[in-house]
């Protein structure tokens, strides 16, 4: 999940500035749940930037609708299709990823060129919850987390070392940049050791693929999954979840 909070308002109104007619779009992905791009986060938006003169129309995507999903959030554009027209900027309510998918739609689908801008900062890749969550993952391209017992360096190391701890690391196994936070190679020999993998720690490896970071990167799938069908067959699941009817998923 992309964790993200609100920039200031100060910051919006600075992107909006000169731009009457507003859409606000929220998202109902990783949005909703920091809401920052829910139903509640769009109205509020909404109704601030209407005190500040503004014509606002709001598009807003219910939970499990996320912006950067075009195969499903484009439905909800094209019902503001003519609101999207006459804009001359809609507020994206999401993280840039969401910018960005929204911003090529509207000018190569709905066919105008308008400015799409950002209402969150989107803070990384994190895990965990329900209320506390940690960046988890830099998708980097290439997972050691085979090699490193699980624990990713990129993240649990403040300095992303790769090969082993710093010379910094201190005795009690703290952190040199933060004496607060266990070392990340100490954490990952300690779990080596608890797992009988010790020889693993001394083994060279070949050094970390950084080219498989270059951006942007492009992906082709050759069966693209149909979201609504996807959904509805998630549905039984979800239920029993939920105190609904059992459900036994088939062998």
């Amino acid at each position: 999940m992309i964790a993200q909070e609100q920039k200031p308002i100060e910051e919006i109104l600075d992107y909006l500035k000169g731009k009457q007619k507003v859409v606000a779009m929220g998202c109902g992905g990783c949005a909703t749940f920091y809401h920052t791009g829910d139903k509640k986060a769009v109205k509020e938006m909404a109704e601030r930037l209407r005190k500040e003169g503004k014509e606002v129309t709001e598009i807003i995507l219910p939970l499990g609708v996320s912006a950067c999903e075009i195969d499903m959030s484009s439905k909800f554009l094209e019902k503001k299709r003519k609101a999207i027209e006459n804009a001359d900027a809609l507020l994206m309510m999401s993280c840039g990823d969401g910018v960005q998918v929204i911003a090529e739609y509207i000018e190569k689908r709905i066919g105008v060129t308008i400015a799409v801008v950002p209402a969150n900062d989107a803070l990384g890749l994190v895990g965990g919850g329900p209320k506390k969550f940690k960046e988890t993952c830099q998708m980097c391209g290439q997972c050691e987390l085979g090699k490193t017992a699980g624990i990713c360096p990129l993240t649990s190391c403040s300095k992303g070392l790769m090969n082993g701890p710093c010379g910094g690391v201190r005795e009690d196994g703290k952190c040199e940049v933060d004496p607060e936070k266990d070392c990340a190679w100490v954490r990952i020999y300690e779990r080596m050791e608890k797992m009988g993998e010790l020889a693993k720690f001394e083994e060279m490896r070949d050094p970390h693929a950084w080219s498989r970071a270059k951006r942007p990167r492009l992906f082709e799938i050759e069966e693209p999954v149909n979201p609504v069908s996807t959904i509805l067959s998630s549905l039984p699941a979800y239920l029993t979840l939920f105190g609904g009817p059992k459900y036994e998923e088939e062998e």
